[in-house]
C-alpha cells in the first residue's frame, strides 16, 4: 500500500470491514516473503473471530497468527507464488488457528501479494462444493508437484496404450521433449525396446502391455530402449493398472528408472567375477590353497592339499597347521611370519612341512589376509606350490659341490703321500741298496739291512694311510643304522679304560640316553676313538685330568662335545693346520698325524662338521655336528 494516500487506505478500509470474511493486511520486506511480517490492519470479522487480536500483547506478525506458514515447505511454496504473482492457497480449519465458536469448519486461506512491501490474508467459509473443488484442485497441485520432484520418470496411458501424461524426469530418462513423448503409443515401434540379449522386446511382455491386458501390476522389469545414437539405455520399469469409480479399466500408469550405469557396471562386475572364477579355478587345479581363520585354524582346504599333506578333510577342518609342522624353522621364522600377515601385508617364503605319514615336504607359500566389511582381518588366504623336487635337487647339487671339495682335498692328500713319501721311500731304498752293493764288511751290510727292513715298515705305514683314505670312500654306501650314542661312547670308554685308569683320568659323560643318531657305524665309532684317545694320549699326567663327553640334540642335528684339561694347542700358531695330513703338533712317540684329518674326512661324509677351541696348557673341546638324519642332506 505504499504510494498510497489516506483516504485511499481509508476507502480500502471500509471496504474490508464490510466485507463477511476475515481480511488481513501484512507488511512485508521488499521482493519477498517473511514470516515476521507485521500486521498492518484487520477487518472487523477477522476481530470477531480472532481473540489475540482484542489484546494486542502479543507480536501481531503472520507467523504468529497463522502458525503452519512457518513450515518449510509452505515458505517454498509462497515464494514461489510471489515470483510468479500467483496466490497461496491452503483449505484449513480454524481449530488449527485458534479462532473462537467456528472450531472444525473448513475454510479458504488465501495469501496474495499486492504490492511489493504489502500481502493481504483472506479466510473465507467453504460450502461443500465449493471445499471438494478446493480440495481436489489442492490434491492435484500436490500431485503434480510431487510427480514433478520424483526421480522416476512417470508416464500414465489410456485403455488404448496412448500416453497422456509424463512427467518432466520420463522425459530427462528418456532425452525426448515432453510433446513428443505425450500422445505417442507406448508399444509403437519407434522405441526400439530390447533384451538383455539385444533382441526386440516382446510388445506382450512389456510391463504396460500386461497390467492393461491382464490387471495385473509389474515390479522390476528390465529392458532396454535404443536411442537415436544407437546406444541402449537400460530401464528398470513397474507398472500398474487404473480403475475409475464403479471398478472399470481407465488405463495404466508406469514408474521407471535409469538404471544404464548400473547395468553396465553389473556387467562389468560379471565379467571380473568371470576372470575371478577362472582365475580361482586354475589356482585350485593347479595350487594347494587352505584357508584359515583369525587365530589360524584351518577351514578350508581343496584336494591337492589333502593328497599332499595325507590327511582328510575332517582330520584336517578345524586344526591349526602345526599339524604339518616339521620342527624345521626357529620360533622367530614363525613370530616374523605371524607379525607382517596380522598387519595386513602379504607373506611370501618357502616353508617345510611333514605329511601324517611322516614325509619331508617343501612349499613355496604365499599367505593373504582377507577382510570383513568393517575392513578387519577375519581370515588367511594360502597358497602354496610344492617344491620338494627343487629344493631336493638344489640340495643334491650342494651336496656334490660338498663332496667334491672334500675329495679334491683328500686328492691333494694322496697326491702329497704318493708324490712325497712314497718318492722318499724309494729314493732311501735305492740309496740303501746301493750301499749295500757297495759295501765289504759283514758288519756294514747287517746295519744296512735294519735299516731297509725299517724303510720297509715306514712304506707299509704309508700305505696303511692310502688305504684308511680310500676306505673312507668305499664305506660312504655302506647301510645306515640307528645307534644309541651313550651306547657307543661307553663301548669307547671301555676300550681305553686301561689307559684312563693308569693315568689316574677322571671321565665325566652327560649324553641322555634317548639321543640316537643314523649313521655308518664303522664311522661313529672310528671319530669317538679317534677324539677321546686323543684326549687321553694329551692328558697332562698329574692330579685332576679330566675328560668330559657331552651331547644335546636341537633342530634335527646332535651336538658331542669331547672336553679335555691336558697340553692344549696353540691355535694362532697352528689353526690351519689342526686337520691337515701328517701334522702333530706335540713330541709323543706315538704321533702320526692321520688321526684327525680321517676324523673329519668321515664327519664331513657325514653331512657334519667339527671344531676345536684349545688354549696351549689348559686343555682343548672338539665339538661335532651331526645330522640326526644324514640320508636326507647326505645322498646325491
Amino acid at each position: 500500500m505504499s504510494g498510497t494516500n489516506n483516504s485511499d487506505r481509508n476507502l480500502f478500509f471500509g471496504f474490508a470491514n464490510q466485507l463477511n470474511h476475515s481480511v488481513f493486511l501484512f507488511e512485508t520486506k521488499e521482493g519477498s516473503f517473511d514470516v515476521s511480517a507485521k500486521l498492518v490492519f484487520a477487518n472487523e470479522k477477522a476481530k470477531e473471530t480472532h481473540p489475540n487480536l482484542k489484546t494486542g500483547n502479543d507480536p501481531m506478525t503472520i507467523g504468529f497468527l497463522f502458525p503452519f506458514l512457518m513450515e518449510l515447505g509452505n515458505q517454498n511454496q509462497i515464494h514461489s507464488c510471489f515470483q510468479n504473482n500467483t496466490n497461496f492457497e491452503e483449505v484449513i480449519t480454524i481449530s488449527g488457528l485458534h479462532f473462537e465458536k467456528t472450531n472444525h469448519q473448513n475454510f479458504l486461506f488465501t495469501l496474495s501479494r499486492i504490492s511489493s512491501t504489502h500481502c493481504t490474508v483472506l479466510i473465507e467459509r467453504l460450502s461443500d462444493v465449493l471445499l471438494a473443488e478446493k480440495a481436489l484442485k489442492q490434491k492435484e497441485t500436490k500431485l503434480n508437484r510431487f510427480l514433478k520432484t520424483m526421480i522416476n520418470g512417470v508416464v500414465v496411458v489410456n485403455t488404448e496404450g496412448q500416453i497422456l501424461y509424463a512427467n518432466d524426469s520420463a522425459a530427462n530418462i528418456l532425452e525426448l521433449e515432453l510433446e513428443t513423448i505425450e500422445n505417442r503409443y507406448f508399444s509403437s515401434r519407434e522405441w526400439k525396446q530390447i533384451d538383455a540379449n539385444g533382441d526386440p522386446y516382446p510388445i506382450e511382455k512389456l510391463p504396460l502391455a500386461i497390467a492393461l491386458g491382464k490387471g495385473e501390476t509389474v515390479y522390476n522389469c528390465e529392458h532396454g530402449i535404443v536411442s537415436e545414437g544407437g546406444k541402449p539405455k537400460w530401464l528398470n520399469v513397474n507398472a500398474t493398472p487404473i480403475y475409475d469409480e464403479e471398478g472399470n479399466l481407465e488405463g495404466a500408469t508406469a514408474s521407471f528408472l535409469d538404471v544404464t550405469e548400473l547395468k553396465n557396471t553389473q556387467n562389468t562386475i560379471q565379467l571380473q567375477n568371470k576372470k575371478l572364477t577362472s582365475i580361482l579355478d586354475a589356482i585350485e587345479r593347479s595350487a594347494i590353497v587352505s584357508v584359515t581363520d583369525a587365530n589360524g585354524n584351518i577351514t578350508r582346504v581343496n584336494s591337492k592339499f589333502l593328497n599332499l599333506c595325507g590327511y582328510s578333510e575332517c582330520e584336517i577342518i578345524g586344526k591349526n597347521h602345526r599339524i604339518l609342522n616339521a620342527a624345521y624353522h626357529p620360533k622367530e621364522f614363525w613370530s616374523a611370519l605371524w607379525k607382517e600377515i596380522k598387519s595386513g601385508h602379504t607373506w611370501e617364503g618357502i616353508i617345510k612341512n611333514k605329511s601324517k605319514d611322516g614325509n619331508y615336504f617343501w612349499l613355496q607359500t604365499f599367505i593373504h589376509p582377507l577382510y570383513d566389511e568393517k575392513n578387519q582381518i577375519e581370515s588367511f588366504l594360502s597358497i602354496r606350490f610344492d617344491i620338494t623336487e627343487e629344493i631336493e635337487a638344489l640340495e643334491n647339487t650342494k651336496r656334490m659341490l660338498h663332496f667334491t671339495g672334500i675329495q679334491n682335498n683328500r686328492l691333494q692328500n694322496f697326491a702329497y703321500i704318493v708324490s712325497h713319501n712314497i718318492r722318499q721311500h724309494s729314493s732311501n731304498f735305492t740309496s740303501l741298496v746301493q750301499l749295500l752293493e757297495d759295501s765289504n764288511p759283514e758288519e756294514d751290510k747287517t746295519k744296512i739291512i735294519q735299516m731297509l727292513h725299517a724303510s720297509s715298515v715306514q712304506l707299509e705305514e704309508t700305505i696303511t694311510h692310502l688305504n684308511d683314505i680310500i676306505s673312507i670312500n668305499q664305506m660312504l654306501n655302506k647301510p645306515m643304522e640307528i645307534c644309541s650314542l651313550r651306547n657307543e661312547v661307553d663301548k669307547t670308554l671301555t676300550i681305553l679304560k686301561g689307559s684312563i685308569e693308569s693315568r689316574n683320568i677322571q671321565v665325566e659323560v652327560r649324553i641322555p640316553n634317548e639321543i640316537e643318531c643314523k649313521t655308518i657305524p664303522a664311522y661313529l665309532e672310528s671319530i669317538l676313538l679317534n677324539l677321546i684317545s686323543n684326549a687321553v694320549k694329551y692328558v697332562r699326567l698329574k692330579k685332576g685330568a679330566f675328560i668330559r663327553i657331552e651331547a644335546t640334540e636341537k633342530n634335527e642335528q646332535i651336538v658331542f662335545t669331547v672336553e679335555d684339561n691336558g697340553l692344549g694347542i696353540n691355535l694362532q700358531k697352528h689353526g690351519n693346520k689342526i686337520f691337515g695330513m701328517f701334522k702333530t703338533f706335540h713330541r709323543n712317540e706315538d704321533a702320526r698325524g692321520i688321526g684327525l684329518f680321517i676324523t673329519k674326512s668321515q664327519v664331513e661324509v657325514l653331512g657334519g662338521s667339527i671344531a676345536l677351541t684349545s688354549e696351549e696348557g689348559k686343555g682343548s673341546v672338539f665339538r661335532v655336528t651331526l645330522p640326526k638324519h644324514p640320508e636326507r642332506s647326505l645322498r646325491a
